[in-house]
C-alpha cells in the first residue's frame, strides 16, 4: 500500500463555510453533521461549537482520523452543504487560517487514475513544526463503536453492494497500525462484546422471568374466576359486568 502526505498553508476564503471566533460562547444547539458513506459527501450545520467536537463527529461517521494540536481548539460556526469530504474539510481549516496535512492511501493494483483515499488529516496552527498531535477520537473507543455498528443481515436477505468509504478508511487505518496495537484493540473489542453479550443475556433472562410470573398470575386469576363461576354464578356475572363498565368508562375518557 502507498501513503502520500501533503502539507499546506491556507488563507481565508469563505464560500460555503463561515468560522466565527466567539470566545467561550456556548451553542444553543448541538452541531448537525451528515455524511453519506456511499458517496463520501459531507454536510455540517453548527453555531458556536467546539471545533474538536465537530471533527469528532465527522471522524466517527467518515472513518477519517483527525490529529490536532490542542492550540487549534476554538468555538466555530460552520455551514457546509453536500460537499465531497476532502473538499469540505479543506474549507473548514482554510476558514480558520490553520495549516494541515492530508495522508492518503491507495491499494496496489488500483487504477492509477483513481483518486487516493483520504485516511488521516493533521491540523496545526500556521507555521508550527513537528507538533505533538492528539486524536479527536480515542481509537479504542472508536473501534468498539464500529464493531457494534456492524449488524448481519437477516437470513436470506440480499443487501445491495455499496462502496463504504468509512469502512474502507477504518480498515486501512487498522492495516497500518503496529501489530501489537492492533491486537490490543481487537482484544478490547472482544472483551467488550462479551460483556455486552452477557448483559443482553441477563436482560433476556429477567424478561423471561417476568413473563413467567405474569403468566402464572394470569393462570391463578383465571382459575379463581372459573371457580367463582361454578360456585356463585350471580356474583361472577356481577363482577364481569363491573369489569365491562370500567373498561367502557376508560374507553369513553380516551375518546373525549
Amino acid at each position: 500500500m502507498r501513503i502520500r502526505c501533503i502539507w499546506m498553508r491556507v488563507f481565508l476564503p469563505a464560500l460555503m463555510l463561515v468560522a466565527v471566533f466567539a470566545g467561550q460562547a456556548e451553542s444553543a444547539e448541538a452541531p448537525e453533521v451528515f455524511y453519506d458513506k456511499a458517496t463520501d459527501r459531507l454536510s455540517v450545520k453548527a453555531e458556536k461549537v467546539s471545533l474538536k467536537g465537530v471533527l469528532a463527529r465527522i471522524a466517527l461517521l467518515s472513518g477519517a482520523e483527525f490529529l490536532i494540536d490542542p492550540a487549534v481548539e476554538q468555538p466555530v460556526s460552520i455551514t457546509l452543504k453536500d460537499m465531497p469530504l476532502e473538499k469540505g474539510l479543506k474549507r473548514i481549516v482554510k476558514s480558520l487560517d490553520l495549516s494541515y496535512a492530508m495522508m492518503y492511501q491507495k491499494k496496489e493494483g488500483q487504477d492509477e487514475a483513481a483518486e487516493p483515499l483520504l485516511i488521516t488529516m493533521k491540523i496545526v496552527p500556521k507555521g508550527m513544526k513537528n507538533p505533538n498531535l492528539v486524536p479527536v477520537v480515542n481509537v479504542k473507543g472508536e473501534a468498539v463503536i464500529r464493531s457494534f455498528k456492524r449488524r448481519p443481515g437477516r437470513k436470506g436477505q440480499t443487501l445491495p453492494s455499496i462502496f463504504d468509504y468509512a469502512e474502507k478508511r477504518w480498515q486501512a487505518r487498522l492495516d497500518n497500525m503496529p501489530e501489537e496495537k492492533r491486537k490490543q484493540i481487537e482484544e478490547d473489542i472482544k472483551q467488550r462484546q462479551e460483556e455486552q453479550a452477557a448483559r443482553m443475556e441477563e436482560k433476556e433472562q429477567r424478561k423471561a422471568e417476568r413473563e413467567e410470573r405474569r403468566a402464572e398470575h394470569q393462570a391463578r386469576r383465571q382459575a379463581a374466576e372459573e371457580e367463582l363461576k361454578e360456585s356463585n354464578p350471580e356474583l361472577y356475572e356481577l363482577r364481569q359486568q363491573q369489569k365491562e363498565e370500567i373498561r367502557q368508562k376508560a374507553t369513553d375518557e380516551l375518546r373525549q
